[in-house]
């Protein structure tokens, strides 16, 4: 095991860039660009790690129960705190381009990227479902004005969802969002360990350290490229081993589970009608333990009593989780699966085929074609 130095600072900081629906990239070479192919490790995954996710089974239908979707707020007990919204008017007819101005039906949503502040505290504190529990507001089903359709659940969970099936989590009591694309090309894992955004073949990765050094890595054609912010030098671990390297990372500051959500789906005021029919035959059942079902446009959300809520879609090969209870996410695509957790198991996990990052507040470790390195709890670089 070789130990080396790295406590020089960067001579180039990362720029701070104009926020934008899509990250802001340092001019690459050009062997560096790589337009997506299908790679050979692009694997569905079916053996996940079993330290930082449970594997996924199969969901049961369960008994279809008739159920109206639009169905009544469950009644919470004791006066609620706050009170969230009157009950929704029924369903009006399919809205034409006369009738869009006014939507009485359809309330200003705050998650837009026109609209939104902030996912974290600051904005935490003015979240119009900051006491969803206790106004009886879980389960309810609604079509905003932005043409997209929203699931506000219990335990402060919201699932997002687009006519062409991107789907977008928001854990807020955890600050946690998930996001997939449409085409199913991107995906965005966002959490307090850190955020992971994949597009295409690429996934890039910013592990948060309570320090101030975040570590920065990208698991691309070439290998594993990772680096930090207090050290000067980039690393890349290949099939040869590692090596030092000249590559650019981007910018992961904005949220961008917003342009993974948003990009490549239609989107806006003419598809609110659309939005609209597509609740109304969705399907809605509860099964003999408890848990609540909808099935809307194709795409599967479930919510467990205690919070857990998973989203499937595509025969299950593209599926979100995330538990209010203890902080954990997973995303899996046929491209990646990562996962997160707070508490005593606080750790960020990312693999994609033989291509793996893992990140547990201290030490900082990426794999590649059985090479390892990384920095350890002293932002020392190691070799294994």
């Amino acid at each position: 095991m070789a130990n080396f130095g790295a406590g020089d600072y960067r001579k180039e900081h990362m720029y701070r860039l104009a926020p934008m629906a899509i990250p802001t990239m340092r001019a690459r070479p050009l062997c560096g660009g790589h337009a997506f192919q299908p790679e050979d490790d692009c694997q569905r995954f079916p053996d996940f790690h079993p330290m930082y996710d449970a594997v996924l089974e199969p969901w049961s239908p369960g008994p279809l129960a008739p159920a109206p979707l639009w169905r009544q707020p469950r009644p919470a007990p004791g006066p609620p705190k706050q009170a969230m919204a009157p009950p929704l008017p029924p369903l009006p007819q399919p809205l034409g381009p006369s009738s869009l101005a006014p939507t009485p039906l359809l309330p200003p949503l705050p998650f837009f990227p026109a609209d939104e502040p902030c996912i974290y505290s600051e904005w935490r504190e003015s979240c119009p479902w900051r006491e969803t529990e206790a106004a009886g507001a879980s389960g309810t089903a609604v079509a905003t004005p932005h043409g997209t359709m929203s699931l506000r659940l219990h335990d402060r969970i919201r699932v997002d969802m687009s006519v062409d099936r991107a789907v977008r989590v928001i854990n807020l009591k955890n600050n946690i969002v998930l996001a997939l694309g449409g085409n199913g090309a991107s995906a965005a894992l966002l959490h307090p360990n850190g955020r992971t955004y994949q597009y295409g073949s690429r996934v890039e990765i910013l592990a948060h350290d309570s320090r101030g050094n975040n570590k920065f890595a990208k698991m691309w054609y070439k290998g594993v490229s990772f680096t930090s912010e207090q050290c000067a030098l980039v690393y890349l671990v290949d099939t040869a081993g590692t090596r030092t390297t000249t590559d650019n990372f981007s910018d992961m500051s904005q949220d961008l589970s917003l342009s993974v959500f948003y990009n490549d789906s239609r989107h806006g005021p003419s598809y609110v009608s659309e939005a609209i029919n597509l609740l109304e035959s969705g399907q809605y059942w509860v099964t003999d333990e408890g848990v609540e079902n909808w099935l809307i446009n194709g795409v599967r959300v479930s919510q467990t009593a205690d919070g857990l809520v998973r989203v499937a879609r595509n025969s299950n090969k593209y599926q979100v989780r995330t538990s209010p209870s203890n902080g954990t996410a997973s995303l899996t695509t046929p491209f990646l699966h990562c996962t997160a957790s707070l508490g005593q198991t606080s750790h960020l996990f990312v693999r994609r085929g033989e291509r793996r990052m893992h990140y547990d507040g201290a030490s900082f470790i990426v794999r590649n074609a059985g090479h390892s390195a990384g920095f350890d709890e002293k932002n020392q670089l190691k070799v294994y």
